[in-house]
């Protein structure tokens, strides 16, 4: 409806429209501290597979189109200079399975059966505004789909999930290990079940895991680096901080925890600004306690605008939450769990919703 017809029209062509023209990381981390936070992440790339910093592995990215910006780079150099700790996140190990809805066709209309973009190649962009780029760099499908239709989490061949190729997997080892190096997170986090590619390759992130504690140990004379992933077993978050995706634990867990929360959605919906349809800071806060008194720490996603900036709804609350840790903030930094984390009503267990993340979803 707004971009015409995916054979014309891809999410290579997404990127070209952004521009993040009034993106300004200084003012944004200084608004984040002055309204409480401790810690900073910022997104590296998503499932996309687009870099938001100078990639070397991956030609898609921030500084060679759409803003032509080294984003991961800003947001390093702003939160160091307000001594926050800085983290990165990482969603791009299911690119390969994940864009296979874009070798596919119409099944009805005027359009039935003429190809999306998927499969196109280099030699396709002569006269295009992405000439001299491959979009198999940023697409990932020189394979068949799977032919069950399924976008699935896992790996798991059984439903048809085709395995990624070893050049698929170095490259997205060559691009994680350049992103710590390069800009020396405190934090990174994976968006995956205990490593990223586990399933494939059990080593792969035990490689990345041994690389960031040592590295970070010799930039700081001991090893501060938090490596976070989801669905930990006991034994694995004695190496690896768990995750808990827009969820809680249910009581204390004896390991410091994440939970990753959003105002809105993930990414910036107009639709959450124009009805005022976001969390407010009545209901963040609580759940902040709530979170803090397990053990957990909360990171709070506040989706930019394609121009880089907050609108005022998102300004709003996040003052507010701010006044609240200025006065409140002794409870809540550098406390410890006390031997229960609540009492009464509030700690009667719900009825869990299903698992979003271990279901296959047909497309």
């Amino acid at each position: 409806m707004d971009y015409g017809h995916p054979s014309e029209f891809g999410f290579k062509d997404v990127i070209n429209e952004w521009k993040a023209e009034n993106f300004n990381a200084d003012s944004l981390l200084t608004l984040y501290k002055d309204c409480g936070a401790r810690y900073f992440m910022a997104m590296a790339n998503h499932h996309d597979n687009f870099d938001n910093y100078n990639s070397k592995y991956q030609p898609w990215n921030s500084v060679n189109m759409g803003p032509k910006r080294d984003l991961i780079g800003e947001w390093s150099k702003a939160a160091r200079k307000l001594d926050l700790r800085f983290g990165v996140s990482v969603h791009s190990s299911h690119a390969w399975s994940w864009y296979e809805t874009a070798q596919g066709a119409d099944t009805e209309g005027p359009y039935t059966g003429i190809p999306y973009d998927g499969k196109l190649t280099k030699a396709d962009g002569k006269g295009k505004w992405w000439e001299g780029y491959d979009p198999q760099d940023l697409y990932e499908q020189s394979h068949k789909a799977n032919p069950n239709n399924i976008v699935e989490w896992s790996w798991d061949s059984n439903l048809g999930v085709q395995t990624p190729d070893s050049a698929y997997i170095t490259k997205y080892y060559n691009r994680v290990i350049q992103l710590w190096d390069d800009y020396k997170p405190d934090q990174i986090y994976f968006d995956d079940f205990v490593l990223p590619l586990y399933e494939i390759d059990s080593t792969l992130g035990l490689k990345m895991a041994a690389h960031f504690y040592n590295t970070n140990t010799k930039w700081n004379g001991r090893n501060e680096a938090v490596m976070n992933t989801k669905m930990l077993n006991e034994e694995q978050r004695d190496a690896i901080m768990l995750d808990i995706e827009k969820s809680n634990a249910p009581d204390i867990l004896p390991d410091a925890w994440q939970t990753d929360e959003c105002i809105g959605t993930w990414h910036y919906n107009r639709q959450m600004y124009y009805h005022h349809r976001y969390k407010q800071a009545a209901e963040i806060i609580p759940m902040l306690v709530d979170i803090v008194s397990k053990n957990g720490n909360l990171m709070l996603n506040l989706p930019l605008r394609g121009d880089g900036t907050l609108d005022s709804d998102e300004v709003k609350i996040i003052r507010e939450i701010g006044a609240w840790l200025k006065i409140n903030g002794e409870a809540i930094y550098a406390t410890r769990p006390w031997k229960v984390s609540g009492e009464g009503p509030s700690t009667k267990k719900s009825t869990s919703p299903p698992d979003f993340w271990k279901q296959s979803f047909r497309i």
